[in-house]
């Protein structure tokens, strides 16, 4: 065969497929062809379609032979930007030319897919993945970036069938890309899958549209933390209010009066709690209550209350617990707040099980023994004893009467912000987001679907934990016996829950007082009030998981301190006040704006308080969506809109078709017109939801022992033993969350190693932290887009990872013969310890891991240190300390110092008294 005739096959198969294009009324002839990197096609509202194939020319998605073509004389291959350009030859509607945005974008996701997993085509064997890293994961010509929220179904897989795409390419001699042996049955039952782990719904909700939100773990961790400050500063003022409020009702029987004859007696109440009450020298009526005696009986409510449960809700706050476990001297180990925590339960929220706090206690007290160096002065120490402590810790907070009330004044005016006539409706407003924090930190602790969250108090009981490995420090496993409506239907399974989500179940039980079986979470409402517990509590979750966003935007501490930085820091004030100069020098000492972390705080603090304005005109403002309906009815009648805010927010974030439907002669803003309006409104916008929370979980599941979850999540993950983590794991189905979540945690720690490369050597160590760095310095990435394609080439190499106490495991390849856990070429995670993972070379070691060294590498201290041990017996304690020692001592900064140094002396005098042994007994024995 000649060549010529080959060549002439093939251009007359591209001149047919550009005279196809070219004949097609929706392409702009004008502007290019077939050849041309940029293909433009009409749009009847915006003007022009622009689909620019160069992006196919990437390093991330070039592919020149990933299909072929089949012709009469030869077969041809076709590189991945021919083949895209076919696809969408193929994909034209006239009808919805707007298809082809979606067509295209899953075109280029396809690419960027099989060029990065090493495959040639789409297959039964990674379709699951592809829909996973499509629905998280947005390419453009910048490179790749983590989507704030998937596409709607419509825009994408709605517009492009890639079954359909493929049958009318092969018909045409074309092949590739889309394995024969895929389905659409296939290919939707695995999206199914997908949709339910990215965004807890089904492939058939998905296609119904809305809006699907990604909290992400960095800003899920910030909400988190700020919930948790809610629960701590909040819920004990909030406990005592409601309760005296319960009781006064009671005893002067408000419940026989009518309603029109309460409200100046619910003002006391108001005036009590915030201060403002003004004693009545005048008459009163014959029907009228005094408000002096209301004041009167409420006040003494009040104290009594506060009195009553001072102690029990105080000795389980975690700074009044850290204060027990520091005077025990016990401040380094992860366990000693688990067990004191479950002391104080077993004493105030008694827990039906045998093991009482006693033998609780000297359980503890064993496995220190054999452990904890320093540990004599505590052989002594009764379970009495330490309840002694924590009421001598709480003695120095309970305050008299008068202080008590000075006290609740401050604390509610902050609560809600000093905001002038509150009523009595906003007064159990306020109550109300308190324990919808609590609520809040269930559902992020736990990692439920938001169906699973109607169980009463009494589903939750206490098993003694039988494990040899840690029933020392877990002594007992909290089971959850509940429905999972969506995978067991009514029957209950039991789920296990750690002994700060009993805490949390406890109190809100105690705050709400349910009915027998009905939920501890929440109060039912409307209709369904005082019936048994629902399985349904989606609906009461997702508005309580919201309750908080506003106030934590607003109010969140760290995002008040970063941008008073920030303003502080600019080079134009240079005239500062000395009161400015003092908080700009305790700033400075507590963020450094040049770290990664106070950028991506700066940057979410930014964004969200940018968006709150935005929220606010959705059905998640609540009431306030009226105003915007109202600005919407004036834009209806007018073309304008009064309000400056709402007028920004339509002209930026309303599309052309849903102003121009808003102009028309007739409208009706009903239900479902502002439910739509509101999913517009929301298109790229985070805020909190249950399935978010799921994500979050499975993010902090997988660095629980890292830095990047912060204390408030990791505390809830904190237990040594694996045996713990697998049974709450159990029955979760979270393996395809923990797909999407290791994608995420890994960009996450990447970044961040690239961001604060400087301090590669003293705030992370391990192989990985260096190799990041030896990456850094090769490629000498500068622009945001060169270290945007660094950070995916670093986390394309990676294998897996996963957590330990001491460190993180980084696997990547090319380096698995490398790693100490190494057998036969393949690393083995499962052999993770420090004498493998403190110097392996797949390693990351941060000053999160430096209490899980120093537990570790204790009971071969211990070892080391006795006396009548012979040298050759713990020699092979040498390894794990030297490398522990190391670690410590690179981990060494200002603020551990103190605790640092003193570890580091007792391993010196373990490694000296080894190798004395060593010498001593070489010398006698040869």
């Amino acid at each position: 065969m000649k060549l010529y005739q080959v060549q002439s096959e093939l251009s007359e198969f591209w001149k047919d497929q550009n005279k196809k294009l070219l004949a097609n009324d929706a392409f702009i002839s004008e502007r290019g062809n077939l050849f041309s990197d940029v293909l433009y096609f009409k749009h009847p509202s915006k003007g022009a379609i622009e689909l620019n194939f160069s992006i196919f020319d990437m390093p991330l998605l070039k592919d020149e032979n990933i299909a072929t073509v089949t012709l009469k004389v030869g077969c041809y291959s076709l590189s991945i930007k021919e083949y895209a350009k076919l696809a969408v030859i193929n994909s034209i509607m006239p009808r919805s030319l707007g298809a082809l945005y979606g067509v295209y974008g899953i075109l280029v996701h396809m690419a960027y897919f099989l060029k990065g997993q090493g495959d040639k085509s789409l297959s039964s064997n990674n379709i699951e993945a592809f829909h996973l890293s499509y629905l998280t994961e947005n390419i453009n010509d910048k490179g790749v970036f983590s989507r704030l929220s998937p596409m709607a179904y419509n825009g994408t897989y709605g517009n492009f069938n890639i079954i359909n795409n493929r049958n009318s390419l092969q018909s045409q001699g074309i092949t590739g890309v889309i394995d024969n042996g895929l389905t659409v049955r296939k290919v939707e039952a695995v999206l199914d899958c997908a949709c339910r782990a990215v965004m807890g719904i089904t492939l058939n909700e998905y296609k119904q549209g809305g809006s699907y939100n990604f909290l992400t773990l960095e800003l899920g961790q910030y909400y988190v933390d700020f919930l948790r400050q809610v629960h701590d500063s909040d819920y004990f003022y909030t406990l005592v209010c409601q309760r005296a409020l319960k009781l006064t009702w009671k005893k002067l029987e408000l419940d026989r009066r009518k309603n029109n004859s309460l409200s100046h007696i619910t003002k006391v109440f108001v005036q009590t709690i915030d201060g403002s009450f003004e004693p009545h020298n005048g008459k009163y009526g014959k029907t009228c209550l005094s408000t002096n005696e209301v004041n009167s009986t409420f006040k003494k409510s009040l104290f009594n209350e506060y009195k009553s449960h001072f102690e029990k809700v105080q000795s389980l706050q975690e700074e009044n617990i850290y204060k027990v476990v520091k005077a025990l001297g016990l401040e380094l180990r992860f366990d000693a707040v688990e067990v004191i925590r479950i002391l104080m339960l077993q004493k105030y929220y008694p827990i039906e099980t045998t093991k009482v706090p006693e033998a609780v206690w000297e359980s503890y007290l064993s496995s220190l023994n054999k452990t904890e160096i320093d540990n004599k002065s505590l052989n002594a120490v009764t379970a009495n004893d330490v309840y002694s402590l924590m009421s001598n810790v709480l003695k120095e907070g309970m305050l008299i009467e008068s202080a008590f009330l000075s006290s609740l004044n401050n604390w509610f005016n902050e609560l809600v912000e000093q905001k002038a006539k509150i009523t009595y409706r906003q007064l159990l407003r306020e109550f109300e987001r308190v324990s919808g924090a609590m609520t809040s930190l269930m559902v992020a602790w736990l990692g439920y679907r938001k169906s699973e969250f109607g169980f009463p108090l009494s589903a939750i009981h206490a098993q003694q934990n039988l494990d040899i490995l840690d029933n020392s420090h877990v002594p007992f496993r909290f089971k959850l016996k509940w429905v999972v409506p969506k995978t067991n239907s009514k029957t209950k399974i039991d789920r296990e829950i750690t002994s700060q989500c009993y805490q949390i179940a406890a109190q809100l039980n105690e705050l709400f007082q349910p009915p027998e079986g009905a939920p501890c979470l929440y109060t039912m409402t409307g209709s369904q009030k005082g019936t048994v517990a629902s399985n349904e509590s989606g609906a009461i979750i997702e508005t309580r998981v919201r309750l908080n966003w506003e106030a934590f935007v607003r109010r969140y501490k760290p995002f008040q301190e970063i941008i008073e930085l920030k303003k502080l820091s600019e080079p134009g004030r240079s005239n500062l006040t000395q009161q400015e100069n003092e908080t700009l020098i305790k700033l400075s000492s507590k963020y450094d704006l040049s770290s990664a972390r106070a950028k991506h705080l700066l940057n979410t603090c930014e964004e969200v308080r940018k968006d709150i304005v935005r929220i606010n005109c959705t059905g998640f403002g609540g009431k306030r969506q009226s105003k915007f309906k109202a600005s919407l009815l004036e834009f209806h009648h007018n073309g304008c809109i009064s309000d400056p805010e709402h007028e920004q927010i339509a002209n930026e974030y309303l599309s052309t078709e849903t102003k121009n439907w808003l102009r028309s002669d007739i409208i009706n803003l009903d239900v479902k017109a502002m439910s739509d309006i509101s999913t517009e409104l929301l298109r790229g916008v985070r805020y909190p939801t249950p399935h978010a929370f799921r994500h979050i979980w499975a993010e902090a599941v997988l660095t629980r022992y890292q830095g990047d979850v912060g204390a408030a999540i990791r505390h809830q993950f904190c237990h040594m033993d694996n045996s713990f983590f697998m049974a709450y794991l159990r029955n979760k189905e979270a393996s395809d969350l923990l797909k999407v979540a290791r994608a995420k945690v890994l960009n996450s720690i990447v970044d961040n190693l690239l961001v604060e490369n400087i301090e590669i050597g003293s705030m992370y160590l391990g192989g990985f932290s260096r190799f990041v760095s030896k990456a850094a310095s090769l490629t000498k990435a500068i622009t945001s887009d060169e270290l945007r394609a660094l950070k995916e080439h670093i986390s394309g190499r990676v294998i897996s990872i996963n957590s330990s106490h001491f460190a993180t495991c980084i696997p990547r390849e090319g380096s698995e013969s490398r790693a100490k856990c190494s057998e036969f070429g393949d690393v083995n995670q499962y052999n993770a310890k420090p004498t493998f993972c403190l110097g392996c070379t797949n390693a990351l070691i941060t000053e999160g891991n430096l209490k899980g060294i120093w537990m570790t590498v204790q009971p071969f201290v211990k070892e080391a240190l006795q006396e009548h041990v012979m040298g050759f017996m713990i020699e092979s304690h040498l390894p794990i300390l030297k490398s522990g020692y190391r670690r410590l001592r690179e981990l060494q900064n200002e603020s551990n110092a103190e605790s640092v140094i003193k570890i580091l002396n007792v391993i010196e005098r373990a490694i000296s008294n080894i190798e004395t042994k060593l010498a001593e007994e070489e010398v006698q024995y040869v």
